[in-house]
């Protein structure tokens, strides 16, 4: 049976729809943010940075900002009206090129880490608000800075364990072992996955708020249940997956 646990693949589409929106926003309310000192171009580019590891990229890689912001300019002058806005496409350009390679090559101990601070942060989303933890799941959370204390410590947490696996694999320099599809699969079904869970991750676009929440936790959580040898590379897939 095939696993479909990338199912935040569907980020892409989501994604689309998240910085187009941005981008919309720069347009409707650039008065207010000339008035605050900040260009429309300058607040979308803001917005962008704020998404998971992106700005690491992009302060890694000279030329990466000039190019998002131009995207950006080309988008706010003639938006896109079908496939993937342009600041998107320069953001998967940068997960593809320079975070999903480093991630991959972050050791076990940093990739764990991450992940279990990502588990601790769906639970609490979970507990405080279901829509906020779906759109977590699709990799499209707008405005964690408006979370509660709790929730913005809990994301907090995440994003620095996240950035030092970043980190620990952009030094480290070469790939971690990897899960093959078929090797997750038997990891997964050891750790109590059923044939509705694996189902759940191939339509997760039409569970409900509470059940997409409950899938995600299930997914991040699963690290405590896999043998010991599976963990790193299932934190990695994970994580790369996102």
């Amino acid at each position: 049976m095939p696993i479909e646990i990338d199912r935040r693949d569907l980020y892409r589409w989501a994604g689309t729809g998240l910085l187009t929106l941005v981008c919309l926003v720069a347009i409707v309310g650039g008065g207010w943010a000339l008035v605050r000192g900040k260009s429309p171009v300058e607040r979308t580019l803001d917005d962008i940075r704020r998404l998971p590891l992106v700005a690491a990229a992009m302060d890694d890689n000279p030329g990466a900002e000039s190019r998002m912001r131009k995207a950006i300019e080309e988008e706010l002058r003639s938006p896109t009206r079908a496939g993937l806005s342009r600041p998107f496409s320069v953001v998967a350009d940068l997960r593809r090129q320079y975070i999903v390679p480093a991630l991959r090559a972050a050791d076990d101990a940093s990739a764990l880490a991450a992940l279990l601070a990502r588990a601790d942060f769906v639970r609490y989303l979970r507990r405080a608000d279901p829509a906020a933890c779906r759109q977590f799941a699709l990799g499209n959370l707008q405005r964690p800075d408006l979370l509660q204390s709790e929730g913005r410590q809990l994301f907090g947490e995440y994003t620095r364990a996240l950035q030092r696996a970043y980190r620990n694999g952009k030094a480290a320099d070469r790939p971690q072992p990897f899960p093959a599809r078929d090797e997750l699969t038997a990891a997964l079904q050891q750790a109590g996955f059923t044939r509705m869970d694996f189902d759940r991750l191939q339509g997760f676009q039409t569970l409900s708020n509470e059940v997409s929440c409950d899938v995600e936790i299930k997914v991040d959580a699963a690290t405590e249940r896999l043998p010991a040898p599976m963990r790193g590379p299932y934190a990695r897939y994970v994580l790369t997956s996102n």
